[in-house]
């Protein structure tokens, strides 16, 4: 059988099902680039939020060189200014590889997908290189998804059943399963890898029935799919606050008007109001959600991750997980106006997948908390590392903790966890630098990928040669300190709950067999008394209009719907305020794109007022929003139950 790659010094071609490839020679690497390869295509119209469907075949030689292809998403430029960057296109399902040399079809190499981070709202498969990691060879590869609401809305309805970015992923999954046999790659050789929320992504992946015999090893920096904002608790009190915020004013009830509201809203607009990297209760609005089973409908999650971790009920794969000292760092940059908040209600900072059976219930946790973390004193700049403590346990290292147990209990496989504590010049700048000293959230992944910064410090370049062997022979031998060098010149034993063995990454590299559980402890006794399962989404039923329907109903059903409406009213602990804030631009190197924006009216026509009271509403449904502003804040309906922030 002919060879399906052809090479010379500067070009190797490779012929897949879809057609031909063409990738170019890095520069200064022995290893060849592709980008921006077509693995799907996004489907159109009515089906706009369903799974993708295949890619288009081609005819000729595709020249893999688009490097700077998105998916449709909005920039912030981070400063108070009534501008709104909108980047990326619809069709916007590539993949990119990194192929070393020695890589052929009879010389198959071991395989890593890296999944982006940003809030599931920004970001693209090229927002960092790999380059680093492909000298060590073994094939890396990255790849786009849908975003924001495009990717994450999530009604339970056929025409918007949910999670059509994680669809996307698995798209991209199967592609290489089919494909990358073909560019040197070893298909039962894949490791799914993701920083921050691509870190949560990774980990719902291997939890899904969806990618059974996709996935071989896990790596996982700084997110889990436990994390709190992994789940949309509530995706239909989001899609409804977002859509209030861009002037719809269909009854909260009419899910058919709601989903025609977003079946012809144009893209931009939707993107402006997806972006949320800073919300109070530790989430980011669109997110994955809890699927129903639906004719026709392959489903990505239908169970908790929590219920499926519990019972094991999925793939056991090695994994190589762990988080930063100091994750909470970057929530810092919100400290001066969230310590207000904070003293003012505390609530709004509780994690949204909390759900308390009463207001002492929720009073309590809270007082624990002011304890714990900030000494019963009000948060001031005097107890900065409470507050980043507080986000640090509460929303990566507690359910990083907590997943790591879970798979050590349940799989053979090892499990290998590290806490990333070195300071260089790759990690992220904070306002605070002068008084606190630890690495933020997802700093690692700076040592190991190249997100467009430079260094020649000799601590840095021996911390990236350190962490890029480790992780290399992890893909390579499901063991990150097989070989000794002269880097890593210690064993790394593997993880359990009772031997917590992990490794500390640090100017100097140490062993250590006991985790600071006191925060996991604290997180753990709240969880296991207050966690909200998270479930899909249940249509609201409609409201009775005339009152005199309610006077000839049976006693005994207007009994129960009575019981039920005090049932929903005692469960009313969440804040309703939905506050979407400005964030830093992204990583990416794409070009800025301004655009002009306007509120549309994609109403439908059976338009009807809000129930809501007026100052209860997303919006005013007479005023005229302004997208463009950054700080546009939305707000929900106060009678709806555990109603979760967007």
């Amino acid at each position: 059988m002919p060879t399906a790659i052809k090479s010379d010094a500067k070009v190797r071609t490779v012929k897949i099902e879809d057609g031909v490839i063409s990738g170019e020679k890095y520069w200064d690497g022995d290893f060849y680039e592709f980008y921006g390869i077509p693995y799907a295509s996004v489907p159109k119209g009515r089906d706009r939020f369903k799974a993708p469907l295949p890619a288009e075949k081609w005819n000729g030689i595709l020249q893999a060189t688009d490097s700077r292809r998105l998916c449709p998403q909005t920039f912030y430029t981070g400063e108070d200014v009534d501008e709104i960057f909108l980047e990326g296109e619809e069709d916007c399902l590539t993949i990119n590889l990194l192929v070393p040399e020695v890589a052929s079809e009879k010389n198959l190499l071991p395989v890593v997908m890296y999944i982006h981070s940003g809030a599931f709202a920004v970001g693209n498969g090229n927002m960092a290189k790999f380059h680093f990691l492909a000298r060590h060879n073994i094939i890396v590869g990255s790849f786009n998804f849908r975003l924001g609401a495009i990717g994450f809305n999530c009604l339970g309805t056929e025409d918007i059943p949910g999670n059509a970015g994680m669809k996307d992923a698995v798209a991209a999954l199967r592609w290489i399963n089919r494909n990358i046999k073909k560019f040197g790659g070893d298909p039962k050789k894949v490791t799914l890898a993701g920083f921050s929320v691509g870190a949560t992504m990774a980990e719902l992946l291997v939890l899904s029935k969806t990618t059974d015999g996709l996935i071989d090893k896990l790596i996982l920096e700084s997110g889990s799919a436990l994390s709190t904002y992994a789940i949309n608790r509530d995706p239909i009190a989001t899609a409804l606050n977002i859509a209030k915020s861009l002037n719809y004013s269909g009854a909260d009830h009419d899910i058919k008007s709601l989903t025609e509201f977003y079946i012809n809203a144009k893209p931009e607009y939707l993107s402006v109001k997806s972006l949320n990297f800073f919300l109070t209760n530790s989430t980011f609005g669109f997110a994955p959600c809890i699927e129903n089973n639906i004719d026709n409908v392959e489903p990505f999650l239908t169970e908790s991750p929590l219920e499926l971790m519990k019972k094991g009920d999925h793939k056991k794969v090695a994994i190589l997980t762990g988080f930063s000292n100091m994750e909470g760092i970057s929530r810092s940059m919100k400290f001066d106006t969230w310590s207000e908040e904070m003293n003012k209600d505390f609530s709004k900072f509780l994690p949204a997948d909390l759900q308390f059976d009463s207001k002492e219930a929720m009073q309590k946790t809270i007082d624990n908390i002011k304890a714990d973390y900030f000494n019963n004193k009000e948060v001031t700049l005097d107890n900065l590392q409470g507050y980043i403590d507080y986000f640090s346990d509460s929303m990566f290292n507690y359910p990083i903790i907590k997943s790591a147990n879970y798979h050590a209990a349940n799989s053979k496989r090892p499990v290998y966890f590290y806490e990333f504590a070195y300071v260089g010049t790759l990690n992220m700048k904070h306002y605070y630098m002068d008084r606190i000293k630890g690495a933020s959230h997802r700093d690692q992944s700076s040592y190991i990928l190249d997100f467009f910064t430079f260094t020649n410090k000799l601590d840095d370049l021996l911390m990236r040669e350190r962490m890029t062997s480790m992780w290399a022979d992890f893909v390579k031998y499901e063991d990150p300190t097989r070989y000794e060098s002269a880097v890593v010149d210690f064993k790394w034993p593997t993880y359990s709950e009772k031997e917590p063995y992990h490794l500390v990454l640090n100017v100097k590299t140490e062993m250590k067999k006991h985790l600071s559980l006191r925060g996991y402890n604290f997180w753990d006794n709240i969880y296991q008394e207050y966690y909200w399962t998270p479930k899909a989404p249940v249509p609201p039923k409609p409201v009775l209009q005339d009152p005199e329907a309610t006077k000839n109903k049976p006693k005994e059903e207007q009994k129960a719907e009575d019981n039920q409406k005090i049932e929903t009213k005692s469960t009313e602990t969440k804040t309703t305020e939905y506050k979407a804030t400005e964030t830093k631009a992204t990583e990416s190197k794409a070009t800025e794109t301004k655009a002009e924006m306007k509120p549309t009216n994609t109403n439908t026509a059976q338009e009807r007022k809000s129930p809501v009271p007026q100052n209860q509403q997303n919006n005013n449904p007479g005023q005229k929003v302004q997208p463009e502003n950054p700080k546009t804040e939305t707000k929900a309906d106060d009678k709806k139950a555990n109603e979760q922030k967007t």
